[in-house]
């Protein structure tokens, strides 16, 4: 499904044909964007930019791309500048940066934040108790680790929601993953199920 029609409509909504038209219309205004800054490719693959098929590439990004803060590199810079020696060039250098500086006030080292779409990250599946984590670097790429032993054959698997789902409930936990289109059955999740449908048993 494309995006607009996939996504799951936020609590605070009231309309939901409004919320959803209003996504299309981003996304269609968007592909013309694209389609102005690549002619060549728009003319020699049209079904590539129709707005089917760029929905369909909006949605795999919202649902696999992962948050980055990667180190300022003007930061990076003012220290390079720093270490020169004395002489002309860092004078010339400072006097250059100062207005940067100046410009930048307070902010000058504030991570650049943005997001990623990583091919290993993109391929592993969710559950609500992982058995691995995924965490970006300051170099702009992304690490996989596990958060414990992880025996031969066992699938990799690492949470698609946010940190503080380990107080989350059954419900809460399946509200937060509709926006990917499946009901989680992982262990955790058949667990709590087993253990809602034991007290049913049990109250009756």
């Amino acid at each position: 499904a494309v995006w607009w029609e996939a996504v799951a409509v936020p609590e605070d909504v009231e309309d939901e044909a409004a919320f959803r038209t209003e996504l299309r219309e981003l996304a269609q205004a968007s592909l013309v964007l694209l389609t102005a800054a690549l002619p060549a490719l728009a003319a020699r693959f049209p079904p590539l930019l129709t707005l089917a098929t760029w929905g369909s590439v909006i949605g795999m990004f919202e649902l696999n791309n992962l948050a980055l803060a990667v180190p300022s590199p003007v930061e990076d810079y003012f220290l390079l500048v720093d270490g020169l020696p004395d002489g002309p060039d860092k004078k010339a250098a400072q006097a250059g940066s100062g207005r940067w500086l100046d410009a930048l006030d307070r902010w000058y080292d504030t991570p650049a934040q943005g997001s990623g779409f990583y091919a290993l990250q993109s391929c592993a599946n969710h559950a609500c108790e992982p058995c691995a984590a995924t965490e970006g670097e300051p170099s702009g790429e992304v690490a996989v680790y596990a958060l414990r032993d992880i025996t031969a054959g066992e699938e990799v698997t690492i949470s698609y929601i946010d940190e503080g789902e380990e107080a989350m409930g059954y419900k809460a936990r399946q509200d937060a993953l509709k926006d990917y289109g499946f009901t989680c059955a992982c262990q955790r999740c058949a667990r709590d199920l087993a253990k809602a449908a034991a007290k049913r048993l049990g109250a009756g």
